[in-house]
């Protein structure tokens, strides 16, 4: 269909098509209702017959001719649709009801066309405007608008069975894959094995109190997948491009950050920590690892980014780091804070990849004599804690040391897995503090015991940890 340049773009036939083909087999509706609204429809007319339609549909009223008539004239509308006799010529004109389907996705294909021309004069009007704003954000609005255009998704009830012969195939790749993993590997093997992997279209929310080391984990996950070839999106709020760069050079190379972060030739095995840079900066130039380091971005911006990003690259793992630093109105945090990691997930969802998002934690963790942190700890704890599907909390016993009380848990980083889906909550991990080369590592070997001079000497805080080995680790960031 040729389309006239003095007109938006539009079929008056598949319109015409769509309800004749309704009126002639209404069971033909739910084929079409969820795809299609009555603003996708040019013509006002028509607009109003779907909307008579959709009307009659939902009380479960036949929608034949002489009701769509009876409608209009109990509304007192009757005049606008020709008196009737447009809505008779539509059920008699209409020769089969066979392809109101195709008719349907015609129609909304031309009202998408409409919208985009709407949005380009939106965009320039925008463009020419001198109202304050940055270029960025309306950068980030118009991008917003266009990801909006994207067509509905469709879904539904289906047969189970339909689904069963795909599922059954995945699950026979995974039993002969000689691994339990599914989804994307981790630095550390317990994690692995408590997750059995980053598992598609699920976010995972890691949160703990400052120097706790949720940033060291988020940048331990997104180098270590993009060394492995994985296109990870990292959007890291806190941190600047070199900060990344100096700590996943230390990560990857095992070199002391502060050697990275503030060079010397004097500084001991500086000439081993230079030759051990070359190639990780070789590996990291070349991963696939695209990092959005602007401060303050909003909800908004965040899903206008990451979709330019994915449609430019298809995205396999999105980082996020971490949530409190997003520009959200103080008034209205706590539904500001759960909307995006809402919005991260619905990303992650559709995208079907994981989404690992990290939060901080109340205040409230130190004043206790029980410093491991709870669910309820949580900044706005109750958006954050219902919206994630997995909750790990991070907690460092001998951040909390003093010269008087000391305890024998050195260099011990605990994960507890506070929430999951499709995991065993509650399981705890121990990961050794490796913070000054920005890592954390598995812990090797028995953990840390409490001596029994310890036990006489001073309190200890409380533990449930078992004897082991004592092994140190320095404080981190």
């Amino acid at each position: 269909m040729r389309f006239d340049p003095n007109l938006p773009p539009h079929s008056v036939e598949a319109e015409q098509a769509v309800l004749g083909g309704l009126m002639l087999a209404p069971e033909a509706w739910p084929l079409v209702s969820d795809t299609l609204a009555a603003e996708d429809f040019y013509r006002h007319d028509h607009q109003m017959i779907f909307q008579s339609i959709r009307v009659l549909a939902e009380k479960q009223r036949p929608f034949d001719a002489v009701t769509i008539g009876e409608w209009f004239e109990s509304q007192g509308k009757l005049a606008l649709v020709g008196d009737g006799a447009y809505i008779i010529e539509l059920s008699s004109t209409t020769p089969s009801a066979a392809n109101v389907t195709a008719y349907a996705e015609i129609v909304v294909q031309y009202a998408g066309r409409r919208r985009l021309a709407d949005l380009g004069r939106k965009a320039i009007d925008s463009a020419f405007q001198q109202d304050g704003r940055e270029f960025p954000e309306i950068l980030a609005e118009v991008t917003q608008d266009l990801a909006g255009l994207q067509p509905a998704q469709r879904g539904g009830l289906r047969l189970a069975g339909e689904t069963m012969g795909s599922w059954w195939s995945r699950w026979q790749d995974r039993y002969h894959s000689g691994t339990r993993m599914s989804g994307l590997e981790t630095p550390w093997k317990d994690f692995n094995r408590v997750t059995h992997g980053l598992q598609p279209a699920t976010a995972y929310l890691l949160a703990g109190r400052p120097s706790m080391g949720k940033s060291i984990a988020g940048l331990n996950l997104a180098i270590f997948n993009a060394l492995r070839g994985i296109t990870v999106g990292l959007f890291s709020l806190e941190m600047s491009f070199d900060d990344c760069h100096n700590r996943n050079v230390a990560s990857v190379g095992r070199i002391p950050h502060d050697w990275v972060a503030n060079p010397s030739i004097d500084y001991r095995d500086a000439e081993i920590y230079f030759d051990r840079m070359t190639p990780v900066i070789r590996d990291i130039k070349s991963a696939p690892l695209y990092i959005d380091d602007t401060a303050s971005i909003n909800v908004r911006q965040f899903e206008a980014r990451a979709r330019r990003m994915h449609r430019r690259t298809p995205l396999q793992l999105l980082v996020i780091d971490h949530v409190h630093d997003f520009d959200v109105d103080p008034r209205m945090a706590r539904f500001e804070y759960g909307r995006i990691l809402q919005k991260a997930k619905d990303l992650g969802k559709e995208w079907g990849i994981p989404v690992v998002v990290l939060a901080q934690l109340n205040r409230s963790v130190a004043g206790r004599n029980e410093k491991r942190p709870t669910l309820s700890d949580l900044r706005e704890s109750g958006e954050l804690e219902q919206k994630a599907d997995v909750v790990v909390l991070l907690h460092r016993e001998d951040y909390y040391d003093t010269p008087e009380q000391q305890t024998h848990l050195q260099g011990v980083v605990e994960m507890h897995f506070a929430k999951g889906r499709n995991i065993r909550s509650g399981e705890r991990i121990n990961l050794r503090n490796s913070f000054d080369q920005m890592r954390m590592d598995d812990w090797e070997g028995p953990l840390p015991f409490k001596s029994e001079a310890a036990n006489e000497e001073q309190p200890q805080r409380r533990s449930s940890y078992g004897p082991g080995r004592r092994s140190y680790g320095g404080r981190g960031q």
